[in-house]
């Protein structure tokens, strides 16, 4: 019985990485990205009218051809009216930028908005 629960546990452990991957991004997502480019990276147009541009569409064709190198360039350095990604709201003191494994999670999780 044992080593049926130790069996178990460790086919779950070589699961939950993947897993924590993509939570981890959509948790960081939702903390960073989906006030300007929407819940599901639709978008939102009460931003769009506010910068008065329309920001790119995360589930687009635009955005999922990018290569991840310029998704992270992006997300790290900003552009145009963009700053670099920071975590949490920008009225949030001390807001520390994202960390090179957060932006890969976040990225993993925007590859997965084309498929919704």
């Amino acid at each position: 019985m044992k080593s049926v629960v130790v069996t178990a546990l460790a086919a779950l452990g070589m699961l939950y990485p993947a897993c924590a991957e993509e939570l981890s991004g959509k948790a960081i997502f939702e903390r960073t990205c989906k006030n300007c480019h929407g819940p599901e990276g639709k978008g939102n147009p009460t931003v769009d009218s506010f910068w008065k541009m329309k920001i790119p569409r995360l589930d687009s064709q635009y955005v999922q051809q990018k290569p991840d190198a310029e998704l992270k360039k992006i997300i790290t350095g900003g552009i145009r009216k963009m700053e670099p990604v920071r975590m949490d709201a920008p009225t949030a003191p001390h807001r520390a930028k994202l960390t090179d494994s957060q932006v890969d999670s976040v990225i993993a999780y925007v590859r997965i908005l084309k498929k919704r």
